[in-house]
């Protein structure tokens, strides 16, 4: 038995269905005789049935393991759907706060250019009725008075106005007037903005909540339906659910091993591709930057112009890692994590020493975060499950626990590369595991 096979199993499942096959050898259950089930499944007298002839049995085998398949195949759908929901949301509440942002800073500068066109106005008015009082005759300073009192002072002719204290005032208040309107109209504009993103990040949380609980609901039925289903098999092929249970846990390991490597792969190549893009890119831009040489007119022919530096190619960037806001509480603790996922190691026959390499593979795949999704390979959680619904195997609160993929990510490194050492060497030589 692979050490795989040794630690992965559930207990409590494990246990449980090790209780249903032994029923099943004594009392058969309620519905034993009866219609079967909805949705397919076979019945206990279907399985006694079967066990008449080898064809038959053989035939209900492969029955029963499509039907656990396809429960398995479903969920990892479910959990990749509510992943990649969840990263929707987290995008579109992104640019909601950052069109609120704007329209905070764009009501801010509205009301500064306000208040100053209102000042503006009032020391117009003040000039105006000072030069009244006073008997002056600058017509410039009534006309001033007028475009404050009907609001025209855009519509003002400069030329009017005879003081050039009045006509530096004007000009001012035409200019802040000019700034406040097209201030107010960007307001506006952001407002609309900021509702209309308000209404999709609503649309894009309710959709995410539905792929949530489309999710645990087709756990539980794997719970419900897989445990059943796996003592027939059991009781079909003269083993024991334990055995049986192993066994597909050790085979839904490998599946997830080859789906991440082939994924991490593609992603890979996807990530030099760009990096080659953005070289041909560079080097073509300084290509067309470099001045072509004349003819020569003389004998000797002037020296050529310098050409301009050909610049390194920036390499691209690791993977960005998307954090969405997953609705239901998901935890994004790396410190806990961290001391959760140490204090496991013995468990698999790890010393501390396994810790630092631990560490620093999970650091560099997700910093340790609960709902980090690589947006290259859609990998999932703090040990970047691919498909993420493969995480499903070890709890049903996948998508917001870090115990419960540290637990997943410490039987998957133990199952493939026996050490964290072993798993980070990997990394360190072909950038995944």
């Amino acid at each position: 038995m692979s050490r795989f096979l040794q630690k992965v199993r559930l207990p409590a499942i494990a246990g449980t269905l090790a209780l249903a096959f032994a029923a099943s050898l004594s009392i058969l259950p309620a519905h034993a005789g009866g219609e079967a089930p909805p949705g397919g499944y076979p019945s206990w007298q279907d399985v006694e049935n079967a066990k008449q002839s080898e064809a038959g049995k053989a035939a209900e085998v492969t029955q029963i393991t499509n039907l656990l398949g396809g429960l398995q195949e479903r969920g990892e759908e479910l959990g990749t759907a509510a992943v990649s929901s969840a990263a929707e949301y987290a995008v579109a509440e992104t640019a909601l706060q950052a069109a609120g942002a704007r329209l905070d800073e764009l009501t801010a500068q509205t009301t500064r250019a306000t208040a100053e066109l209102a000042q503006h106005r009032k020391d117009i008015g003040a000039l105006a009725a000072q030069s009244y009082k006073t008997g002056g005759t600058n017509m410039g300073f009534f006309v001033a008075l007028d475009a404050v009192q009907t609001n025209s002072i855009q519509g003002l002719n400069i030329v009017q106005i005879v003081s050039d204290k009045t006509a530096t005032l004007v000009s001012k208040a035409s200019a802040a007037e000019r700034v406040s309107q097209a201030l107010a109209g960007q307001e506006k504009a952001a407002r609309a903005e900021r509702e209309r993103l308000s209404g999709e990040a609503r649309n894009k949380l309710d959709a995410a909540k539905s792929a949530q609980e489309a999710t645990a609901r087709q756990i539980k039925e794997q719970q419900d339906h897989g445990q059943e289903l796996t003592a027939q098999l059991a009781s079909l092929k003269g083993t024991t659910a334990a055995v049986e249970g192993e066994f597909r846990q050790g085979q839904a390991a490998l599946a997830a091993y080859e789906s991440a490597q082939e994924a991490k792969r593609a992603a890979a190549a996807e990530q030099a591709r760009q990096q080659a893009e953005a070289a041909a890119e560079a080097a073509a831009l300084a290509a067309a930057r470099k001045p072509v040489n004349p003819a020569p007119v003389a004998p000797v022919a002037p020296p050529p112009a310098a050409p301009a530096p050909v610049p390194s190619p920036t390499p691209a960037p690791p993977p960005a890692v998307v954090v969405p806001s997953i609705p239901g509480g998901a935890v994004n603790d790396p410190a806990g994590a961290k001391s959760y996922a140490s204090g496991r190691l013995s468990a698999y026959g790890w010393g501390q020493d396994q810790f630092q390499c631990l560490a620093q593979l999970w650091t560099k795949e997700s910093n340790w975060l609960t709902t980090a999704t690589n947006p290259y390979s859609g990998a999932y959680g703090i040990p970047q499950a691919l498909p993420p619904g493969k995480l499903g195997s070890a709890g049903s609160d996948w998508l917001t626990s870090y115990r419960t993929q540290v637990d997943w990510g410490l039987a998957y490194i133990s199952d493939r590369y026996k050490s964290p050492c072993g798993a980070w060497s990997h990394s360190v030589a072909n950038n995944w595991y």
